[in-house]
């Protein structure tokens, strides 16, 4: 027996994620700096809708969000970031996970 969903309805629910997410980016990219505590929710709830329904962040958005511990990434403050052989190195201090990604073609290691 099938679900009995139809495409209209699979549609309709990869949109409101994409909305979910990007309401949910603005929230991160607001309390970066101010609140902390408000952007590692947001980042977590990003990652969690992401997966669930398929629907990825932007770049820039995802480059603010460790995928190890789920916190909101600030550059100074709870991560390191280092620029090696065209690949910038972003190092989350709250777990230790580390992130390389290819300078001239965004491409993730």
């Amino acid at each position: 027996m099938g679900r009995g969903g139809s495409r209209k309805d699979a549609r309709r629910r990869r949109l409101r994620a994409a909305d979910a997410i990007g309401h949910l980016s603005d929230v991160l990219t607001e309390n970066v700096h101010s609140d902390i505590d408000v952007a590692d929710i947001a980042a977590r709830d990003i990652l969690r809708t992401s997966k669930r329904h398929g629907s990825r962040p932007d770049a820039s958005i995802s480059t603010l969000i460790c995928r190890s511990c789920e916190a909101a990434l600030v550059p100074g403050r709870n991560a390191r970031v280092r620029i090696k052989n065209g690949y910038r190195i972003t190092t989350c201090l709250t777990c230790g996970g580390v992130r390389r990604r290819c300078m001239s073609t965004g491409e993730v290691e």
